[in-house]
């Protein structure tokens, strides 16, 4: 008897011997039946239609390979708890009782069966693992959405008390007019309040809310960013160079990409060392924006490579900040559909691309 037909003939004996090992072991004693066993079935009859047509067999209507099943079976986990380490562990008994069962029914599987039941286990875990990472890393946006939102939300009031009696001192003469300070606590005001509208922003847009699109074009932004910047680089005596190949108009949410190339050229601008350039290079070809800004700071740590756009995370332990600046970058690359990395130059500096279809 082929190892299909075992299955078929026994399907609800492999699923309560599965059921018997993973309850009170991988998932509590007091789970729902139902909750428990989940898609099991529904997994256990796509490693049937795996059999059957290896075997050259029709799947009697059942798909394989389709990834669905598995893939449900990972987010109805993580909506019960489960780690992920419990998820993949819940493969391994329904394989051992295929097995057992097989073989204490006088049968045992060949080397070809065993090779497509343990392909079918393996992809299961793939998918199911890949539902669950996608879900709670879903889940984790979100959660953090909110909290920068409310955090903005609270700041609003501080800062607009602020603002205004700044306004209200320029006003009454109180401010000498031409002092770098004065100025330089008028650009922080503004910088602060287009951050905060910015993370409200970005947390709409990550909450399914549809870009504001506008024409503009590098040129336009790329002066603001510059602007913006001034301060920091003439502090630091480095030269901001920009190059822009082919202006044309292009449409963004020109709220966003600002506040992108803005993070880009301060953190550029932060991490250069004195006397050196920072130098950005934009370009428009085939319905896309390139921008690249290359900076001095020596390059980066292998550890910060790869997360060096994960939210909290600081190039450099020495330099303040929360770490948010790059995390936002990647925001707002993604709400666009674009991309954000970064080259590493060890012993010189880093490139950071951002691409945007426009």
């Amino acid at each position: 008897m082929a190892l299909h037909q075992v299955i078929a003939a026994r399907r609800e004996e492999v699923i309560g011997r599965w059921l018997a090992e993973v309850r009170g072991t991988l998932a509590p004693d007091a789970m729902p039946h139902l909750e428990l066993v989940n898609h099991i079935p529904e997994f256990v009859d796509e490693i049937m239609a795996a059999l059957r047509a290896d075997a050259g067999l029709p799947s009697r209507g059942v798909t394989a390979d389709d990834g669905v099943t598995a893939a449900g079976h990972g987010a109805q986990r993580l909506r019960l708890g489960f780690s992920l380490d419990a998820v993949v562990r819940e493969y391994g008994p329904l394989r051992d009782a295929i097995v057992a069962i097989a073989r204490e029914a006088g049968e045992v599987p060949t080397f070809r069966e065993l090779h497509v039941l343990f392909d079918a286990i393996i992809g299961g875990i793939a998918d199911a693992v890949s539902e669950y990472n996608r879900q709670r890393d879903a889940e984790l946006l979100r959660q953090a959405n909110e909290h920068f939102a409310f955090i903005a939300h609270e700041l609003r009031n501080p800062l607009g008390s602020a603002t205004m009696a700044f306004q209200l001192l320029q006003q009454q003469g109180e401010l000498p007019a031409s002092n770098r300070s004065v100025s330089a606590l008028e650009r922080g005001l503004r910088r602060t309040a287009e951050l905060i509208d910015h993370t409200l922003r970005v947390a709409r847009v990550s909450s399914g809310v549809e870009l504001q699109r506008a024409p503009t074009t590098l040129r336009a932004l790329l002066d603001d960013v510059e602007a913006g910047a001034t301060s920091d680089a003439d502090g630091k005596q480095i030269q901001v160079q920009v190059a822009i190949d082919g202006d044309q108009p292009i449409e963004v949410d020109i709220r966003l990409v600002r506040s992108a190339l803005g993070n880009l050229v301060r953190n550029a601008v932060k991490y250069s060392a004195t006397c050196s350039t920072v130098a950005v290079r934009a370009s428009v070809a085939g319905g896309r924006a390139t921008i690249e800004i290359e900076d001095c700071c020596g390059g980066l740590p292998p550890d910060k490579v790869l997360s060096a756009f994960a939210p909290f995370v600081r190039l450099d332990e020495r330099q303040g900040g929360f770490g948010l600046g790059l995390a936002i970058v990647k925001q707002a690359a993604d709400a666009h559909g674009g991309a954000v990395r970064v080259q590493n130059l060890p012993g010189k500096g880093c490139i950071f691309i951002l691409e945007l279809p426009v």
